[in-house]
């Protein structure tokens, strides 16, 4: 156990050192491009960004998610409706108690 805490140490800069170096690499690139060549490569992360979220979106975002969180959903408000002890008015899902109503002067 003694040896792990050092290795994860030299992995960490290691990638902290290669991600410097990456910028790096990055802004000369930049700096050295014409404009059209300087546009592509800033275009270039921000399709992949948009990509990846597209791709997780779609990957994530199943029916069968949506249906659970429905029935969640549903059986909360169900639950809410239950214990409701009083006789309060529901607009929609919206409960409000009568004991909470200001009293008419």
């Amino acid at each position: 156990m003694a040896t792990r805490g050092p290795i994860v140490a030299v992995t960490l800069q290691k990638i902290i050192a290669a991600f410097g170096l990456l910028c790096v690499l990055w802004m000369a690139a930049h700096m050295m491009l014409g404009a059209r060549q300087r546009q592509a490569l800033e275009r270039w992360p921000r399709a992949s960004w948009r990509w990846l979220q597209r791709y997780l979106l779609w990957r994530f975002n199943t029916r069968e998610r949506r249906r659970m969180a429905r029935e969640e959903a549903l059986g909360a408000i169900q639950r809410a409706k239950r214990a409701a002890n009083d006789d309060g008015l529901w607009e929609g899902n919206v409960y409000r108690p009568k004991k909470f109503e200001k009293p008419k002067k």
